[in-house]
């Protein structure tokens, strides 16, 4: 590298021997110095921190072959670290530099507002469909008296847990924090999207517009966790809803009723599945929830409570948190037993070996508003849906012939559905399909 060491008009010679032998180099390289600040200083009988302070007021370096890539002009160093630092074929001088940091803000700032404008224009594009959609929704709300029973309820339970005080519209599922809609989140977006498609819930779109989007196939998307939504009814058929749902009702045609049981199930299964998670999280473990567990569950709902089941999964995940502690034992090791835990606890307590133990609510699991919908206020029984089973339940109001058993249906479609525990992360379910 070329360089020229010039100095100041006023320097003494004393300055200029010091900035001579600071900028001294080996074969001329950039970093090979043959003297330290250390060595410079002891020499002339100064501290070392003050020989590049002497050196940038007295001399700089002009580095000949190395010049500004915008406007020519040649490099210029005050101290070693600037020539060291140098990259020759990509400088800019301070006035270039900061041209193109202004130009690159500037560039910046343009894309900014295109990216706004496009979202504008997309804006404007899904909020055309979704109030086209809105539209069609307002031409077919079905009246009423057109409603069967077992939507009713779910009316009913969408204004017990998520009606606003004025009853024109709902909450949030993420804002509602004082009665749960369901006791399980994937069962909360099922009934959500059962009354939309029936046109119950109307979309809202100005309040709810980041949560609704409309994808590639034209068909809408809703983040049902964070939407919010008009209620089809104006007030007082809500309330008149909400009076019917708590007044005596035909028990017997409900309990023959599929859709109903169908429901009922999914309460308590969701009631199970919530607490086997937040179990499992307590201890840092993560069962895999699928198909296969899913289907023991619904076994075992059968013939227990909901809360001989706490019971059943408190057993069963307290095992596996004593199993991971043994060696070569893995939470993943452990996590897959639970599955296994519970049918074994399940079966000493069928073949009698067990005394089946009922549990209580803890504060962690309260009940729903389907669950106060559904079981309490059907069957005026408090909480009886946590501790009673559906047998015990349905069985003073069916016929006295045989009926079929209506196997338990599972948390939305087994093909699709997908359900996860992440420890220390947010437990993702899938969305539930219609019933």
């Amino acid at each position: 590298m070329e360089t020229k060491l010039e100095y100041q008009s006023d320097i003494t010679e004393t300055n200029k021997l010091i900035c001579e032998k600071y900028w001294l180099r080996e074969s001329d390289k950039r970093s090979s110095y043959i003297y330290t600040c250390k060595e410079i200083g002891q020499e002339f009988g100064l501290k070392h921190q003050d020989i590049p302070s002497i050196v940038k007021a007295n001399a700089y370096l002009v580095v000949l072959d190395c010049q500004c890539i915008e406007c020519g002009k040649t490099k210029v160093c005050y101290t070693r670290s600037q020539l060291t630092q140098l990259k020759p074929d990509s400088w800019r001088c301070d006035d270039c530099w900061k041209v193109l940091q202004e130009r690159r803000e500037q560039e910046y700032l343009d894309y900014q507002l295109e990216q706004e404008r496009l979202e504008e224009e997309r804006k404007q594009v899904a909020l055309e469909y979704i109030n086209d959609y809105r539209g069609n929704q307002l031409t077919e709300v079905p009246l009423i008296t057109e409603l069967n029973e077992v939507d009713k309820l779910l009316l009913a339970t969408t204004i017990e847990g998520l009606g606003s005080e004025n009853l024109k519209t709902t909450i949030s599922l993420r804002d509602n924090i004082s009665l749960f809609l369901s006791p399980f989140f994937g069962l909360d977006q099922k009934i959500l999207h059962h009354l939309f498609k029936l046109n119950l819930l109307l979309l809202a779109p100005e309040e709810s517009y980041e949560y609704i989007s409309v994808n590639k196939e034209q068909e809408l998307e809703i983040d049902y966790y964070q939407a919010t939504f008009e209620f089809a009814y104006d007030t007082n058929d809500l309330t008149k809803i909400m009076v019917d749902a708590k007044s005596k009702k035909n028990i017997r045609a409900l309990v023959s009723n599929t859709q109903f049981e169908m429901w009922c199930q999914q309460i308590q299964l969701g009631e199970c599945l919530s607490y086997l998670i937040t179990r499992a999280k307590l201890n840092n473990l993560a069962p895999p929830i699928g198909d296969k567990l899913i289907s023991l569950l619904r076994a075992c709902i059968a013939e227990c409570s909901v809360s001989v089941m706490h019971y059943i999964i408190y057993k069963a995940v307290e095992s596996a948190a004593a199993y991971v502690q043994k060696p070569n034992i893995t939470r993943k090791h452990a996590s897959n037993s639970i599955s296994g835990n519970i049918e074994r606890v399940f079966g000493k307590i069928a073949s009698g070996s067990w005394h089946p133990n009922q549990s209580y609510r803890d504060a962690s699991h309260p009940q729903s508003a389907m669950a106060k919908v559904f079981f309490d206020y059907v069957f005026g029984i408090e909480d009886c849906g946590f501790h009673h089973t559906l047998d015990e339940l349905f069985s003073p109001y069916r016929s006295q012939k045989t009926l079929e058993q209506v196997s338990y249906a599972t948390l939305g479609d087994a093909r699709g559905t997908n359900y996860s525990v992440t420890i220390a992360l947010e437990v993702k379910q899938s969305c539930f399909t219609d019933v």
